[in-house]
């Protein structure tokens, strides 16, 4: 054999050699990589709050990038269950909804003042008894048509805000007054009325509203 044809041989063998080593190295490397992931210990549903008593952290055999995971745990991310899940199910990112997050909600309102987008409300729902109860504070407009109003509330609150807009509970808005501390104290007319009128009406007995 020349020399020129053992020289490339040579050659051949050694890069042959190189490219096993690659192989047999980057299948080891794999093989020991593992990411730190989020799994849910029992079974939770939509809507309930993540929770350290649902989910437990464990290493897993993967890369960083192999699959969705969420990083974040229940102690640093306040967020609710978007879906429901099982036991032993790794948790994404998309499976959790932050508690920051706003939904978008539509209500009938009686009565309602002028209003544009962007304006913030209180909304009063009546209950029975002749009361009326604040049951949201400072929410954002986004739009308006005559008395139908789109509100962004806490997604927290969703299901509740889509119960009342749905039903036929009256409801009452008015502008927020900015720093103003509002009673969430269910209020009749009758109180309402000896509040307003302060101590002219410290005299008077039975229904406010009776001439």
């Amino acid at each position: 054999m020349s020399r020129r044809r053992l020289a490339a041989a040579m050659f051949f063998s050694a890069v042959i050699v190189i490219v096993l080593a690659l192989i047999v190295y980057t299948e080891q490397t794999n093989a020991t990589q593992t990411v730190s992931v989020w799994i849910v210990t029992r079974d939770v549903i939509a809507g309930a709050p993540f929770s350290a008593a649902d989910v437990q952290l464990t290493q897993v055999r993967s890369g960083s990038g192999d699959f969705n995971f969420e990083v974040n745990g229940p102690a640093t991310f306040h967020a609710l269950f978007a879906r429901g899940l099982s036991a032993n199910d790794i948790l994404r990112s998309d499976d959790l909804v932050p508690l920051t997050a706003e939904s978008e909600v539509a209500i009938t309102v009686e009565d309602a003042p002028p209003l544009a987008a962007g304006e913030s409300v209180d909304v009063f729902a009546a209950l029975s008894g002749n009361q009326q109860v604040l049951i949201g504070h400072d929410l954002v407009v986004n739009t308006v048509s005559g008395g139908s109003v789109t509100m962004l509330v806490p997604v927290i609150d969703e299901a509740s805000w889509i119960a009342v807009g749905s039903s036929n509970v009256p409801l009452h808005v008015a502008l927020t007054v900015p720093g103003a501390q509002l009673t969430p104290v269910p209020l009749s007319a009758d109180a309402a009325i000896h509040i307003l009128c302060g101590t002219a009406c410290g005299g008077l007995s039975g229904s406010a509203t009776t001439p």
